[in-house]
């Protein structure tokens, strides 16, 4: 599993007003047996990444704080003062994202629990991929 972390928010933990996590799922097509993309896919899904991230910050509407790779997919968080806004973009770039299919759900954390999790992670050798 890889670990991107915006350490800016650190110290902060959270920012008032930006309340809802987004959680946008990439879905990897050809992950290696360790759920790490290979070959192209690297450079394929850092675009997705790109797109969904201009999308959602656009006007500071949403904050990216975390990229999770492995298990087979690419798990984008986000943290957005507009959930309605957020799940509208998400939608009508459904269309838009050619090479990888996501999923994506928006749900309350004011605390920013999921991000608190990951901060006190980071350091750690390795997390487990969890099964469905």
């Amino acid at each position: 599993m890889t670990v991107r972390m915006a350490t800016a928010y650190r110290e902060m933990w959270t920012i008032p007003g930006y309340d809802h996590r987004v959680i946008v799922a990439v879905e990897i097509r050809d992950p290696q047996p360790s759920g790490q993309p290979q070959g192209e896919e690297f450079d394929q899904l850092a675009e997705v990444e790109t797109a969904l991230s201009a999308l959602l910050e656009a006007d500071n509407e949403s904050l990216g704080v975390l990229a999770i790779t492995g298990c087979g997919t690419r798990d984008l968080i986000y943290y957005t003062r507009n959930p309605t806004g957020a799940m509208t973009r998400l939608q009508s770039a459904i269309a838009d994202v050619k090479s990888h299919r996501y999923q994506f759900a928006i749900e309350p954390d004011s605390a920013w629990e999921l991000y608190g999790y990951f901060n006190r992670l980071v350091g750690q050798t390795s997390a487990p991929c969890e099964s469905n």
